[in-house]
């Protein structure tokens, strides 16, 4: 399946005015303008470009080995090709290894899903936009204890300050406690009976993580 990125071209077009209206503005700042005008012209546009390329190369090498029938599937998916539209859009301006991989993995998985609930994977889209990067790592541990099995803990407060020195305890009470506030984790009294202490994964939080951190692994 070739991906054509001249779909794409309006928007790479409209990025260059944007780029070339701020560097031409900074340019005119006092001492730092030169600076900033440089990266704008010359440091950003590569990159983005690089970015978008890889990606690009990266989701057709993906697509080109599914089967058959599968891609003629998602060519004629209009809510596939809506979640293509929004990702590439949402990839030129992402710099995370995590969130683009993740990215990549949900337009695999809704491909391979032959009843795919694209309203869910709406919500998995913009989840995953919605966290910050340490909390998809946090939500990786999750991954690999439940999932992978390969790591084990019961308090994911304790695994993360013995693994993660640089990691502020405050500042993990705030992330970790939120991620209850999507539906993602619980602490409920029903989970702790059936699976012990600590924070577990709720049954949409397993599809999510299973969504974003397969078959491409971080």
């Amino acid at each position: 399946m070739c991906i054509d990125s001249n779909l794409y071209d309006h928007k790479v077009v409209r990025d260059e005015l944007i780029r070339n209206t701020i560097a031409a503005s900074v340019s005119m700042i006092p001492v730092a303008g030169g600076t900033l005008s440089l990266l704008f012209d010359k440091y950003l546009p590569s990159t983005e470009q690089k970015r978008r390329d890889k990606f690009l190369n990266d989701l057709s090498n993906d697509l080109e080995s599914l089967p058959n029938l599968i891609t003629q599937r998602i060519l004629n998916s209009e809510e596939y090709h809506n979640i293509l539209l929004k990702t590439f859009k949402s990839i030129l301006e992402e710099d995370k290894t995590e969130r683009i991989n993740g990215y990549r993995n949900i337009l695999i998985n809704a491909a391979n899903d032959e009843a795919p609930n694209f309203n869910e994977i709406d919500y998995f889209y913009k989840l995953l936009g919605e966290l910050v990067v340490d909390q998809i790592k946090i939500l990786h541990l999750f991954y690999l204890r439940d999932c992978k099995e390969t790591i084990w803990f019961t308090d994911i407060y304790d695994y993360i300050y013995s693994k993660w020195k640089e990691f502020d305890s405050n500042y993990c009470k705030v992330i970790i406690p939120e991620m209850m506030r999507y539906g993602i984790i619980t602490n409920s009294i029903e989970s702790k009976r059936e699976f012990g202490d600590g924070y577990h994964l709720t049954n949409f939080g397993k599809r999510f993580i299973l969504y974003i951190f397969s078959p491409i692994e971080l």
